[in-house]
């Protein structure tokens, strides 16, 4: 799919109660909040499914639920989005090094972002694995050590046989 969900944000009044709540209700993990960005908190170990945040508003009575679509070029869409009707609410913005968003109205009021794409990192296995050469080296490694330990085996079983010999 292009351009696919890939955040979501639930925002309110009281960070904290947020926080408790998504906890309690579905035992999700969440990082420390950070306070100057309305005790923002993003979510620990969300995988399968796509990452997101809770925090507290700018505004004491901001209430909102926003999903994020992945694109390449937020300004291309932002554009797009806003001569369909969309209303802006923030431009194209660097957040972090490594991320860049944009914010909008759609026409019946929903809030959405844009967030830019960036290079998805590998998981865990899948960097172990890039790490050791691929899969093939790793299974030769493992049939060499495999053989070496049934070698050392008989070798052992050799040596035990003889001594008993030699006892004898």
């Amino acid at each position: 799919m292009a351009n696919p969900v890939t955040w979501f944000e639930i925002i309110g009044p009281d960070a904290s109660a947020l926080h408790r709540f998504y906890k309690d209700v579905f035992d999700w993990k969440l990082t420390a909040p950070v306070a100057e960005m309305g005790n923002y908190s993003m979510l620990e170990g969300h995988e399968p499914g796509i990452g997101g945040g809770i925090g507290g508003g700018q505004s004491p009575d901001e209430r909102r639920v926003s999903v994020y679509i992945e694109s390449s070029t937020p300004e291309a869409h932002l554009t797009k989005a806003l001569a369909s009707g969309a209303r802006l609410i923030m431009p194209v913005t660097t957040i972090t090094p490594d991320t860049t968003i944009a914010m909008f109205l759609d026409p019946a009021g929903n809030t959405v972002g844009i967030l830019k794409a960036n290079p998805r990192r590998p998981s865990a296995a899948q960097a172990a694995r890039a790490a050791s050469g691929g899969t093939r080296r790793r299974s030769a490694t493992r049939k060499k050590a495999t053989a070496k330990r049934k070698t050392a085996k008989k070798s052992a079983r050799k040596t035990t046989a003889r001594k008993r010999t030699k006892r004898r």
